[in-house]
């Protein structure tokens, strides 16, 4: 279904196309590569050069409340596997997909991704067998090294650009384009550029977006890293900073000396004189004895006040528990549930979102397998399962199951009454599996049972064809 590299070649269309994605991956690039560095907790300490000392404005120090307001949603956010209307076990034969691509394991990561930069990617092309990729390839691609167009009117992409290597100086040396009608593999040679054009057989740009709060103004989303959280989280990092600074100060109280030339004894550096200790200091006879007094140093309560003030306002922008913000004192019941039920309302929707996400790209993959030209009708069932993220305990789970499976005919062992008993998908396809097994073996049993009688009347039925003969 792909063609050779000569197949097709590039036209004007493709490279106007293609410097548009390269502006896009420009633009956009700068503020992934921050939010990147705020979630792995390694954004630089943004000094006013006030209240630090010359000495320890180097100082490490790292937050790691960025990654926890991330992860708060996409722990929350459990992925089980494709349901469908006609009730089938591995609906359109996906599990060898699934399984050949790593899917389970790759699509978190890919959700992740998503509520770092807004978005991500799952690109869905033809895979070189002789290489040992599958025969359909599904890759996520994360948005720091991705562009894509979106077309409103087709509410569908009209262009994507991967990145996929870079060389020691940063310079991009390969990368995929995808359009509806090809799929170009670019890379660097010593003097130009090389590109593989490929015809795409699907019709459409083979690209699937996840998409984190999806909005109209965004349709590829926003980041759950706000600029709220990244100016609390260097608020609360300069808050920790000065603190450590503090408790050098009230760890060595200070000494004041009067009388007395400082520099005759600690030389022109003041910041060691003033953290200093002094023990001693000769005297020569007849001189006015210097007056030594001691200071006890400020208490470093005013900077924990202070932290657990940017915790509050970070909580807050990120619809965090009430205990993040103050672990010491216990919230009250009905504080946590209301922290919760927000929590749980945004993973629904980041759950929907990303799940629209995953359906089109087994659509896709689909069509690739199959040859297809469209989406099959039947396909339009298929839907994504996840774990409800309303976390209760077991037992009031199973009361709730229990009232519902009385009430309600065939609840209790239909998928949705399992579903809503906590069971994952897996547990329900092998409790389904046992219940076959079982019935197989019920009916055996009472075919064995009948055959007995059946044949005894058969025999009797013989006889008595044997007697009208004679």
């Amino acid at each position: 279904m792909i063609g050779s590299g000569a197949e097709l070649a590039l036209d004007h269309s493709d490279a106007a196309l293609l410097g548009e994605l390269l502006r896009v991956w420009e633009s956009k690039r700068s503020r992934n590569l921050i939010r990147s560095v705020y979630y792995d907790g390694a954004a630089p300490l943004k000094d006013f050069g006030i209240s630090l000392p010359p000495k320890m404005r180097n100082i490490e120090a790292a937050l790691g409340w960025v990654a926890k307001g991330v992860h708060a949603v996409t722990d929350r956010s459990k992925f089980e596997g494709f349901v469908s209307t006609d009730g089938s076990d591995d609906p359109f034969e996906l599990g060898e997909i699934l399984w050949d691509n790593r899917f389970l394991v790759e699509f978190p990561a890919a959700a992740v991704s998503s509520a770092v930069h807004g978005c991500s990617f799952l690109t869905v092309s033809q895979g070189d067998a002789a290489a040992g990729e599958p025969d359909v390839l599904v890759m996520p691609r994360a948005a720091d090294t991705s562009a894509a167009i979106w077309d409103r009117r087709k509410r569908a992409l009209k262009g994507f650009l991967s990145v996929v290597d870079v060389d020691e100086s940063g310079q991009v040396t390969e990368m995929i384009m995808h359009t509806p009608e090809k799929v170009v593999t670019l890379k660097k040679g010593a003097n130009a550029w090389r590109a593989d054009v490929r015809r795409n057989p699907l019709g459409v740009v083979a690209v699937s977006p996840l998409v984190h709060k999806y909005e109209l103004g965004r349709p590829l989303g926003h980041s759950r890293i706000t600029r709220a959280a990244m100016g609390y989280a260097d608020s609360a990092l300069r808050t920790i900073v000065r603190a450590e600074v503090s408790a050098e100060f009230y760890s060595a109280p200070e000494y004041y000396l009067f009388g007395s030339e400082v520099s005759s004894f600690v030389g022109d550096d003041k910041w060691t004189a003033l953290m200093g200790r002094i023990k001693a200091m000769d005297i020569e006879d007849g001189e006015d004895k210097p007056d030594l007094h001691r200071f006890t140093g400020a208490s470093p309560q005013p900077h924990t006040d202070q932290l657990r003030m940017w915790a509050n306002l970070f909580a807050d922008d990120q619809d965090l528990e009430v205990k993040f913000a103050d672990s010491s004192n216990p919230s009250s019941a009905d504080a946590i549930f209301a922290a919760k039920e927000t929590l749980i309302t945004t993973t629904r929707d980041a759950n929907a979102m990303w799940g629209y996400g995953a359906v089109q790209a087994m659509h896709l993959a689909v069509r690739l397998r199959d040859g297809l030209d469209s989406t099959p009708a039947e396909m339009r069932s298929l839907s994504a399962q996840f774990t409800d993220p309303a976390i209760v305990s077991p037992t009031a789970r199973a009361d709730a199951f229990s009232k519902l499976a009385a009430s309600i005919e065939g609840f209790g062992a239909s998928e949705v009454g399992m579903e809503y008993a906590g069971l994952t998908r897996e547990q329900i396809v092998r409790f389904q599996a046992d219940q076959r097994r079982a019935n197989a073996g019920s009916r055996l049993q009472a075919l064995a049972s009948v055959a007995p009688a059946t044949q005894e009347v058969v025999d009797v039925a013989a006889t008595a064809e044997d007697v009208r003969a004679s």
